[in-house]
């Protein structure tokens, strides 16, 4: 992952070596977990409990929301990922990054039976000017944006927001435009930017915001 990621701690592992003791997870009791499961959730756990000692921050139970998603020490936003390969977890304080996104995908996964359902016209069209080994990985790095992005913007906007409703800037992947008029154009999630990398035959995506904290979302 690059260099820039200035005041953000991350932490990543193989899945299902690491694992939490049962102790130091809180599983809710509407909940049902296979084995698997269990150990993808507390592989995310391990690593978010990883980087949020970078901050000085020990010896914390990181809760699972109303929407599945992760509650955060107050002060602190961050985001965890999987996939067979690899885990991850980044954290920040709010003073630094009013959200984080992170997805983590295994190359190859996006096959053309789903570009339909993920992909806009110019995604596709970009898509198909590529070689083989290109298209599987930009449509899987096309596809880990557009999940790190849900993740960063849903805390803010509570708003759903469909694969068809952001596309990426196919220049350079460097941000997410948003197509949905749900979202007003003032909103900091419009100014967002997007980093990258392929790591352990893995695309992993990072989304934060591209300017100063605002209070519009």
């Amino acid at each position: 992952m690059e260099s820039s990621l200035l005041n953000i701690n991350y932490s990543f592992c193989t899945p299902h070596l690491n694992d939490l003791p049962l102790h130091k997870i809180d599983l809710p009791s509407n909940h049902q977990f296979s084995p698997k499961r269990l150990s993808d959730y507390s592989s995310g756990r391990y690593c978010a409990t990883k980087a949020l000692e970078q901050l000085e921050i020990k010896d914390v139970i990181i809760p699972i929301g109303k929407d599945r998603e992760p509650i955060w020490p107050e002060g602190i936003v961050g985001s965890i990922s999987h996939c067979d390969r690899l885990t991850g977890a980044i954290v920040a304080k709010n003073t630094h990054h009013i959200s984080l996104g992170l997805d983590i995908e295994e190359i190859g996964r996006v096959t053309p039976d789903l570009w339909d359902l993920v992909f806009t016209e110019s995604e596709k069209k970009y898509l198909l000017g590529l070689s083989k080994i290109e298209k599987e990985v930009k449509s899987t790095a096309i596809f880990s944006v557009k999940e790190a992005f849900y993740k960063f913007q849903h805390p803010l906007t509570k708003t759903f927001l469909d694969f068809l409703d952001v596309e990426v800037c196919l220049e350079d992947f460097s941000r997410i435009n948003v197509l949905s008029n749900l979202i007003p154009e003032e909103s900091i999630i419009r100014n967002n930017r997007v980093l990258y990398s392929i790591e352990k035959e893995c695309i992993v995506s990072i989304i934060t915001q591209s300017e100063g904290l605002q209070k519009v979302y």
